[in-house]
């Protein structure tokens, strides 16, 4: 089977299992602490040995540093050009809609497709690990006005970052780490893809109160977003490969990591789960027909 149409597949049937123990038993506790469990799994466990084997096995390049500026003018241009279309919205409303604009599913649903499509991570890493700095550092900021160093420091994907660079540079660990971890990025993307069908949520919001701002996470999402990232590319010349992966990683559905963060601070989780949902599904289905394009 094709590898795009195995990562649909998968979260389909995360998805599934989620609507049958609702179903089942609704109220049930049994399957947010196995959704929890499993997202816990990924999150501390498998991002940073992926992130360790990832970054020991191959040094950092100039074009690393590139797609971290690509992501920080897109957060930039999206950021400024939202606050002026949002300026008469709630501020609750704003603030969650910045959330799905922002931020792309770079790692739960990016690092799959990128190892499905083109069979590395490289871009997808990269830009998983910057994406996730900033979902914590942005929201933060807005709520608290301040930055906390000290979040950033306990991000699991940082730490596997830091370990597989300073594994590299020793240069003898590799061979060992490579033939300890090789297993972690493919089970990262498959297991990735399940919790994601899992942590997908469907609830009843008025359609007047999500009409707008879906289609504004639409505009950003999947036309401004990849946009910025191919003008980028082209301007400080990337590779055709790396350009693409950039376009596709880029153009991802919001990040379920944003509704927890909506929760945090009380920006209407509700909706931002419901956009991710709406956007992610067929994303998903679309996946065969992406790869196609893609390559």
């Amino acid at each position: 089977m094709d590898d795009s149409l195995i990562l649909v597949t998968i979260i389909l049937a995360g998805f599934s299992v989620k609507i049958v123990s609702q179903k089942i038993s609704p109220r049930s506790k049994l399957f947010e602490s196995f959704a929890t469990m499993l997202t816990n799994i990924v999150y501390y466990f498998l991002v940073p040995l992926a992130f360790t084997y990832t970054f020991s096995t191959r040094r950092l390049a100039e074009s690393d540093v590139l797609i971290v500026a690509s992501f920080t003018v897109y957060i930039v241009v999206a950021g400024f050009s939202f606050k002026h279309i949002s300026r008469d919205w709630k501020e609750d409303l704003r603030n969650a809609t910045l959330l799905t604009v922002l931020f792309p599913n770079a790692v739960f649903l990016g690092f799959p497709v990128s190892f499905a499509l083109f069979g590395d991570v490289k871009v997808a890493s990269i830009l998983g690990l910057a994406t996730l700095t900033f979902n914590v550092l942005i929201p933060d900021f807005i709520a608290l006005k301040r930055v906390s160093l000290v979040k950033i420091l306990k991000l699991p994907a940082l730490a596997g970052f830091l370990i597989g660079v300073v594994i590299n540079q020793l240069g003898w660990p590799v061979t060992y780490v490579s033939s300890i971890l090789w297993w972690t990025p493919k089970t990262l993307s498959y297991l990735a893809t399940f919790v994601l069908g899992l942590r997908l949520q469907l609830g009843g919001i008025a359609s007047d109160m999500v009409k707008k701002p879906l289609l504004v996470t639409i505009l950003y999402r999947f036309i401004i977003a990849p946009v910025v990232a191919v003008f980028f590319a082209l301007l400080v010349g990337l590779p055709q490969a790396e350009s693409i992966q950039l376009a596709v990683v880029s153009g991802m559905p919001p990040a379920v990591l944003n509704t927890l963060m909506a929760s945090k601070y009380g920006w209407r989780p509700d909706l931002v789960a419901y956009i991710t949902f709406i956007l992610t599904i067929p994303t998903v289905l679309a996946l065969p027909i992406i790869g196609a394009l893609a390559l």
